[in-house]
């Protein structure tokens, strides 16, 4: 019988470590993968409350795309970089006249997991912009940038691949109201990653030729290194307050671009150097007053 024993101790030890138990529990989810997301805490009343989603929500149609260049993936913390648009091409804010409502739903099936993402802005009165922007857009194919209110965290939904389609919408017009409701989904069990653009673009600040330092504005997060040859390794205007902040340096260099060196200042991933050529770009994550955080870029030949 203690032999019998042994022989069982050995055999459940062995099937642990072979995996054999992680597999079945959690419905295939490994060991090793909650270990990676860690302990999930809860969390006050104060961000569970609802009509948290700010009214301003921006539209970026896909035909408003430069599919020249790569469309940003997200990186380990969630980030997405800005999305290359064509030359002249900026995101469309739609003002909400109520809270819009996103909501992301999953569900397993037979052989696998399906999910719909679906995002509701209501569009007060019954006004020509609304009814232009049905007409032409019902079906249409975007990505959603919202954000929630009091929070400088911008959010994108959707893809190229897999954009929010405008499925559905309803225009009143009678005693009760007059207003138009958009419905946006999107076949995913993906839900919103953090936008490390800036929505709200304005004119690029461009950079002196030859000079190493960037002086940051607090009204511009996009950024542009001119030719000279420049090693840009110290930066200026950056206070506690940015912390989180994301800028977007964009190279226009031709024969004696700049470059962006790993160091003190900019902590670039592998501690590759970035050659600010026309077309490159660098978004970074602002960590203290003279620290940035290399999100992800684009590199042209």
């Amino acid at each position: 019988m203690l032999l019998f024993a042994l022989a069982a101790v050995v055999l459940t030890v062995s099937y642990v470590i072979d995996g054999g138990l992680a597999s079945a529990i959690g419905g295939g989810m490994s060991v090793a993968s909650m270990a990676l997301l860690g302990n999930v805490d809860d969390v006050s009343d104060r961000d569970t409350h609802g009509s948290d989603i700010s009214y301003i929500v921006y539209l970026v149609a896909i035909d408003q795309i430069d599919r020249n260049q790569e469309f940003p993936q997200p990186n380990a913390l969630r980030e997405v970089a800005a999305i290359p648009l064509k030359s002249g091409e900026v995101p469309h804010y739609f003002e909400a006249h109520d809270i819009p409502t996103f909501t992301g739903t999953t569900e397993k099936g037979d052989i696998t997991t399906t999910g719909t993402n679906t995002f509701t802005i209501i569009m007060g009165g019954a006004r020509v912009p609304l009814y232009n922007f049905i007409e032409e857009y019902s079906g249409g194919k975007f990505i959603l940038l919202f954000k929630h209110i009091k929070n400088p965290t911008w959010y994108i939904l959707g893809e190229l691949e897999r954009p929010c389609i405008l499925a559905n919408t309803e225009t009143k017009d009678d005693k009760d109201g007059r207003y138009t409701t958009f419905t946006f989904t999107r076949s995913s069990v993906d839900l919103p990653l953090v936008y490390a653009g800036n929505p709200a673009v304005s004119d690029s600040v461009t950079i002196p030729a030859k000079s190493t330092t960037i002086p940051f504005a607090k009204n511009a997060n996009n950024y542009t290194l001119q030719d000279g040859e420049a090693v840009i390794n110290a930066v200026s205007g950056l206070t506690a307050s940015d912390k989180g902040r994301y800028v977007t340096i964009f190279g226009a260099g031709t024969d004696k671009p700049a470059t962006i060196v790993d160091g003190t200042t900019f902590v670039l991933i592998d501690g590759a150097t970035w050659t600010a050529k026309a077309g490159a770009s660098l978004t970074l994550r602002v960590l203290d007053a003279q620290t940035l955080v290399e999100v992800s870029r684009i590199e042209t030949a």
